[in-house]
């Protein structure tokens, strides 16, 4: 199974890096929203500290829109690390890390699942300001689709004021290699593995996506991450 995902990678990475536009940069934007996708294992985390890291160099903010979450925080995670976890109540979203913060529905901008019986939503607020100044948003190329190209309440489609990148390991071989040395101790759970395999069909399909979009597309070689964070900011305009 994981070999026949491996060559659709390698067929859907082809087709991207071959048909893939480029911005116009001559007019850099001062507002709207950069969004930045990837495959489990592309090393999206790592390449986006590259970038911050040339952003702040630069002397250049990118604020970062947060993400609400109702799914369970891991260990490892927090408050705006990497979203703002919250539990569903009557009347909105309250944060799970200050009790007192209520989103109601009302301030909520977009909604959607994802995964089965966990939602994220994006907040109203955020995307106000997005038409002020750029924004860094990182979800699902579904989700950035959708609101590329559809009205949402008071706010139009973002059309071209949304560019996406869409990271890639060079090949589908590195990219199983990295998905899959991740947490090795855990290949012998069988949860573990039908967790792998999940992450690796909703890849496929986010990639499949971006491939019939032409969205442009960033590899992040082994050991190259400056390199790709330097990219992912020529086709963001930055």
């Amino acid at each position: 199974m994981l070999e026949s995902n491996l060559q659709t990678y390698d067929r859907l990475l082809h087709r991207l890096t071959e048909g893939e536009t480029h911005p116009d940069n001559a007019a850099r934007p001062q507002s709207g929203i950069l969004a930045l996708n990837g495959a489990s294992g592309a090393g999206q985390s790592y390449v986006m500290k590259r970038v911050q890291s040339l952003l702040q160099a630069r002397n250049i903010t990118l604020p970062r829109i947060y993400l609400l979450a109702t799914r369970s925080p891991r260990p490892d995670e927090g408050h705006k690390n990497p979203y703002i976890f919250v539990r569903e109540m009557e009347n909105g979203y309250q944060d799970i890390y200050h009790p007192d913060v209520l989103y109601r529905f009302d301030e909520i901008y977009y909604r959607y699942e994802s995964r089965p019986g966990a939602v994220n939503a994006i907040l109203l607020e955020d995307m106000r300001q997005a038409l002020r100044q750029r924004m860094y948003l990182e979800t699902v190329i579904p989700t950035l689709l959708h609101i590329r190209n559809t009205a949402i309440g008071e706010i139009s489609p973002w059309e071209e004021r949304l560019r996406i990148v869409y990271l890639a390991a060079p090949s589908g071989a590195e990219w199983l290699y990295r998905l899959l040395n991740r947490q090795p101790d855990k290949l012998t759970s069988p949860e573990y593995r039908t967790a792998i395999l999940g992450r690796v069909d909703s890849s496929i399909a986010d990639m499949e996506l971006a491939a019939a979009q032409n969205i442009p597309t960033v590899l992040n070689r082994h050991g190259q991450a400056e390199r790709a964070a330097e990219e992912i900011l020529e086709r963001w305009g930055v």
